[in-house]
């Protein structure tokens, strides 16, 4: 299925648009009730300055008419501990979009062309080597629609975790900076259980409290010469 953007264009990014791009994520963070702002800024910045990151060819941008950026997408390798498929073939990526322009097809597209990079990627593995790509990323919960999106496109739920960090008025036995953190990571995903079963309501404010949960997903591509042959033969 095609997609196509109105009033929209895309491109790629340019080290001018970093401050656009860390301030789309951070309304977004917002909304998704992250309320201090989101955390990956600083791994955007370090990101972009990778080796074996291209921004001409990994990240791409959708803006509106009057040049707002109002979406992003990136996809980069990953080395998975004990992975067993040819180097080169594990990704992850991530897609923002501004809480008023979804609904749209741009998520769809920044998902697809991490997909068609992550593939063209595993077309130039050693033939011999050559197995499927696993693509992942992670996703706040409360964002339904790019949960939705991800297991419309054929991701499955991977792990449910919850992100916990405890920021104490006075210095705490843990740490001299008064800092915990801690990832809860769940074996059985509950979607339909209350909030007030969650670890959130566990915890007494004590300072500040920032909770947070996320769903990873993950997809096995094949290469696109694969694709496209196992597409002729369902046609058949």
């Amino acid at each position: 299925m095609a997609v196509y953007l109105r009033d929209l264009s895309a491109r790629s990014p340019t080290a001018a648009d970093l401050p656009a791009v860390k301030e789309l994520f951070a309304i977004c963070a917002r909304v998704e009730g992250e309320q201090e702002g989101h955390e990956e800024d600083g791994d955007l910045s370090a990101s972009w300055q990778r080796m074996d990151f291209q921004l001409s060819s990994d990240a791409w941008l959708i803006l509106t008419r009057q040049g707002q950026v109002v979406g992003y997408g990136a996809v980069w390798s990953v080395a998975l501990a004990g992975a067993e498929v040819a180097q080169g073939s594990n990704w992850a990526f991530c897609v923002r979009v501004h809480p008023a322009y979804r609904g749209r097809g741009i998520g769809t597209l920044l998902l697809r062309l991490a997909e068609q990079r992550a593939r063209a990627a595993l077309e130039d593995i050693v033939v011999s080597e050559r197995g499927c790509a696993l693509l992942t990323t992670t996703v706040a919960y409360s964002n339904r629609s790019a949960r939705a999106l991800l297991e419309r496109e054929g991701y499955q739920l991977e792990r449910s975790f919850w992100y916990i960090v405890i920021e104490s008025q006075t210095q705490a036995a843990w740490s001299e900076r008064g800092r915990l953190t801690l990832e809860l990571e769940l074996e059985e995903e509950e979607r339909s259980a209350p909030a007030s079963r969650g670890p959130a309501r566990l915890l007494e404010p004590v300072g500040r409290t920032l909770v947070r949960h996320y769903c990873c997903y993950e997809k096995q591509l094949l290469p696109g010469a694969l694709n496209l042959q196992q597409a002729e033969q369902r046609k058949a």
